[in-house]
């Protein structure tokens, strides 16, 4: 082979590998946010376009789960089993344990990209009598094509888990729109596999919006925010597709409030917009990435607000200049009247965030500003009274820091720390580079650690101990 054919073969090989690394790691959504057009005077005579191009993308759900079966031997002969057990003739009928991989459940879920990202319920994928994830999960399509599924992640406080259907061609997939803008009386369709019998599609209405207090989930600090509609909506149809007039994806179907356990026209769906959430940080990051207020809040009497109790020390509330009593009315752009809408809008929004908060303080509206940290993150505990945050070009600048300086930088003190204050790069600990917050996490210890560190151009070893 000569020099240049060589090149070129390299050429194209290097091309093809780097082309199937990214069909490996590509992830699309079709959004569509358009808001639905309610001036129509009269109804639509058939749906039937839209929904040909959205149920295609809604699966059947399948799952199996390994059980442990105990098969006696084949021999009961009380003869036998005397000999065996006074004269030590070995049993030649010995009982034998094998694993079997046995049906656990039916459920529904659609995918949501052509990757073959796909939607459904965490409590589709867990087996009902242990209570854990199950083994292997089976997708069937609406033209009978058939996939053993991966699980990418779940998140029990959302009940929404993510799978992966691996297909050498795009699959179909549905568009996801703004869950913010739906409104009450709008045409609802509930696509999914009742009782297992196959695509079934109900029509109805939205019948209520942003239900939060209704203990549906049992997980504990769970999220609630359901779509309620009419759509009649039965066992079998969990982690299917409530769908728009046209077409488009709204929320997860997920359960029904009934006395019979059949549909009595109270069904609940997650909306599309939590659940982009959870998709993109299982599928992106790899965990459920919430952002972390630190406070403790009780209702308000006259149900305008959610009053703070408690302020964790050192959380971006300390930081932010909360304090106990003040009634927390609104979250960004959001106004919140409970205990759970604060929740919900504070675990939607990313971790680092910037966010107004307005609270009600002695009687006057007064806003603070507040950077929320990650949910679950260590940093707030291991280092009372500070922030931190990678090095970016912002902070360099803030900062004044060089550019072959390595490590995290402190972004806020309360003072409680003293020998953190604004401005100091944490460059090692115990021994080892930190480059993340998530690094400084994994080698921090409570007690005594010893830090590299630097500040104003000058490098120092210090000792902290961590409560």
């Amino acid at each position: 082979m000569s020099l240049i054919s060589s090149l070129l073969f390299s050429l194209v090989l290097f091309l093809w590998v780097g082309f199937l690394s990214a069909q490996n790691t590509t992830f699309t959504l079709s959004i569509d946010d358009a808001e639905i057009d309610r001036s129509l005077i009269s109804a639509s005579p058939s749906y039937s376009s839209a929904l040909k191009k959205a149920t295609p993308a809604v699966v059947a759900v399948t799952t199996q789960q390994v059980v442990r079966r105990l098969y006696p031997g084949a021999s009961s002969n009380p003869r036998e089993e005397f000999l065996r057990r006074y004269l030590g003739i070995p049993n030649l009928n010995n009982s034998r344990i094998e694993e079997e991989m046995v049906p656990t459940g039916i459920g529904s879920g659609v995918i949501v990209s052509p990757e073959g990202h796909t939607i459904t319920n965490a409590h589709v994928i867990t087996d009902p009598r242990t209570g854990e994830i199950v083994k292997e999960v089976t997708v069937l399509l609406s033209d009978k094509r058939e996939f053993i599924s991966r699980i990418i992640g779940f998140d029990r406080s959302t009940d929404v888990a993510v799978l992966k259907i691996e297909s050498e061609e795009p699959l179909p997939h549905v568009s996801l729109a703004n869950s913010d803008l739906l409104e009450v009386g709008d045409v609802v369709f509930a696509a999914g596999n009742p009782l297992g019998i196959g695509m079934t599609v109900t029509m109805g209405i939205i019948s209520a919006t942003k239900r939060t207090e209704l203990g549906v989930l049992e997980q504990e600090g769970s999220y609630e925010n359901f779509i309620q509609t009419d759509a009649a909506i039965n066992q079998g149809n969990s982690g299917g597709a409530l769908l728009d007039a046209r077409g488009r994806l709204i929320g997860i179907n997920t359960a029904i409030i009934s006395q019979t356990g059949s549909s009595i026209g109270i069904g609940l769906a997650i909306p599309v917009n939590m659940v982009r959430k959870v998709l993109t940080d299982l599928v992106q990051e790899g965990s459920i990435r919430r952002g972390f207020l630190g406070v403790e809040l009780a209702s308000s009497n006259d149900k305008t607000g959610a009053i703070v109790e408690k302020i964790v020390p050192g959380s971006p509330a300390d930081l932010a200049g909360f304090m106990p009593k003040d009634k927390i009315i609104k979250v960004g752009d959001r106004k919140v009247d409970s205990i759970n809408q604060s929740r919900l809008v504070i675990s939607q929004t990313a971790p680092g965030t910037k966010i107004p908060i307005d609270v009600v303080r002695n009687g006057k509206k007064i806003t603070l500003f507040v950077t929320l940290d990650l949910m679950g993150s260590k940093n707030r505990v291991s280092i009372p009274g500070i922030m931190m945050e990678p090095l970016t070009t912002q902070n360099r600048l803030r900062f004044q820091i060089p550019v072959n300086t390595r490590g995290v930088v402190v972004t806020n003190s309360t003072g409680d720390a003293e020998t953190f204050k604004e401005g100091v790069v944490i460059v090692e600990i115990n021994g080892y580079q930190v480059n993340s917050v998530q690094e400084v996490e994994e080698q921090i210890k409570r007690g005594i650690n010893r830090f590299y560190v630097w500040y104003r151009n000058k490098y120092r070893f210090l000792a902290y101990r961590v409560p």
